[in-house]
């Protein structure tokens, strides 16, 4: 088992042990275990995963840091809530409505605006299906 210290600028969202954490780094999707090398990377937004024998407890966070050290990691990141407390009926509307502006192809701030709701929407869509996959397999 792996010592996590999952931490947000409001409150410590995560303290404690399991068998692998998955997160989206710069360079792609890592697995963490005990005895890792140690690494620094940044997190891009998406799911982190904390996976123990008896549950898997799943995050969407919009990016931050993982400091990995062979027996704990710590995450930081600026804001990151539960997957099973994302609305995904709120996220698809969001989704679309960025389709939408980014298909009218309006000025460059609205352009950048749609594009940014594009990626975060469909970011927490990738935390709510792991969570959503993490539930059938218990089943």
């Amino acid at each position: 088992m792996i010592n996590i210290s999952f931490i947000s600028q409001e409150k410590t969202l995560f303290e404690g042990q399991a068998e692998m954490v998955v997160m989206d780094g710069q360079e792609g999707q890592v697995g963490i275990v005990k005895g890792h090398s140690p690494l620094l990377t940044i997190l891009k937004p998406g799911p982190v995963r904390m996976i123990t024998s008896e549950k898997e407890e799943v995050f969407f966070t919009e990016g931050g840091f993982a400091e990995v050290q062979p027996e704990s990691i710590t995450i930081l990141v600026d804001a990151a809530q539960r997957a099973d407390d994302l609305d995904e009926a709120k996220i698809l509307k969001a989704k679309e409505d960025a389709e939408k502006l980014l298909k009218d192809k309006g000025d460059q701030k609205g352009f950048a605006e749609a594009s940014s709701q594009l990626t975060q929407s469909l970011s927490q869509l990738r935390a709510i299906e792991a969570l959503k996959k993490n539930i059938k397999l218990k089943k």
